[in-house]
């Protein structure tokens, strides 16, 4: 879904976007805000939840974790990638769970959904581009403390890059 909150695609500085890589194990999160025609990444990481815990306590932490970013940094926008259907159903249905949770917690903000095709695509101009491709090009795309960015998980690159999509979405 896209559409919604104005100057989002229109270059207006201040905006800001919270982009989720949704996954029960790890799930990636990043605040990007735009400046001009450059974007700054405020806030990347990545919520690991344990196996052995409860299901309920894992979706509540990721809940917690990024409802804390909402707070934080007030975005006008949510992001997320699409679940993508694979061999491994139950994987699949964890992370639907996940996507809910991010939904409801975009309650109130434009949300932007997009597969994962969609994504490398619009950031590496292949939707088939390897992880460090991915990375590569995000890296290249936004303004971030040099360390922080060595730091970034895979997860947490992808939903910078995620983030990015719903700028890209909002100027086509």
């Amino acid at each position: 879904m896209t559409g919604g909150v104005t100057g989002l695609g229109s270059g207006a500085a201040g905006v800001r976007v919270l982009g989720v890589d949704p996954g029960l194990s790890a799930t990636g999160y990043a605040v990007v805000e735009r400046r001009g025609r450059a974007f700054a990444v405020l806030d990347a990481g990545t919520i690991r939840t344990q196996p052995g815990t409860l299901h309920p306590e894992r979706l509540g932490r990721i809940h917690d974790a990024l409802a804390a970013a909402l707070v934080a940094y007030g975005p006008q926008a949510v992001a997320v990638e699409d679940v993508f259907l694979a061999r491994n159903a139950p994987s699949a249905m964890a992370t639907a769970e996940v996507i809910g949770v991010v939904k409801l917690l975009a309650r109130g903000r434009e949300l932007h959904s997009f597969p994962p095709r969609q994504v490398k695509k619009w950031i590496c101009g292949n939707g088939a581009a390897p992880k460090e491709q991915m990375l590569a090009m995000v890296k290249a795309l936004v303004s971030s403390d040099e360390t922080a960015m060595e730091e970034w998980s895979d997860h947490a690159g992808d939903a910078v890059a995620i983030a990015l999509c719903a700028f890209f979405a909002g100027g086509r």
